[in-house]
């Protein structure tokens, strides 16, 4: 309230907030900042997970601790590879002149493991067969088996077992 010059009081259009009660936008504002919160620290959790545990969608090369001329031309080689996390990858490995080619040992579609059989690998609960490289041979098995990326740095081989191609 104000007042005028002949010593009146004016009421003033909008409520006047009384010393020591808090406002509407002072509680809008303490939801802000608990929601602001909340959300930043949620936030910080995830970035950490992911630079912990690694984002699913980048790639995670696992080092197999074999020189590529320990691969034999065409001969499928089983390894199993883990990562920090504790998973386990059972993988085949097959050198085709200059490019290695890994593929896991349970392909996606096939409900069984691939076995070695020669220079074949063979899915015996399909009736499928596999030349080394992945294309399908015998069987009911029409489309090639899938591959994870795979190359050779510091002179052994690594397995990108993130991705399937």
């Amino acid at each position: 309230m104000e007042l005028t010059g002949d010593g009146r009081r004016e009421s003033i259009p909008f409520p006047m907030e009384e010393e020591g009660l808090p406002s509407q936008a002072g509680s809008k504002g303490k939801v802000f900042l608990a929601l602001f919160g909340g959300l930043t620290g949620l936030g910080l959790c995830v970035i950490f997970g992911l630079a912990i545990f690694g984002a699913p969608w980048t790639p995670r090369w696992l080092d197999t601790g074999l020189p590529p001329d320990r691969l034999g031309e065409g001969v499928p080689f089983p390894i199993t590879l883990s990562d920090r996390s504790g998973r386990i990858y059972p993988l085949i490995l097959v050198r085709m002149g200059n490019q290695i080619r890994a593929f896991p040992m349970q392909p996606p579609g096939i409900p069984c493991l691939l076995k070695i059989e020669k220079a074949e690998l063979i899915a015996e609960c399909l009736g499928c067969r596999f030349t080394a490289d992945g294309h399908p041979m015998v069987g009911s098995c029409a489309d090639p088996l899938p591959v994870h990326p795979a190359q050779t740095m510091g002179g052994t081989v690594w397995v990108d077992v993130n991705r399937l191609r």
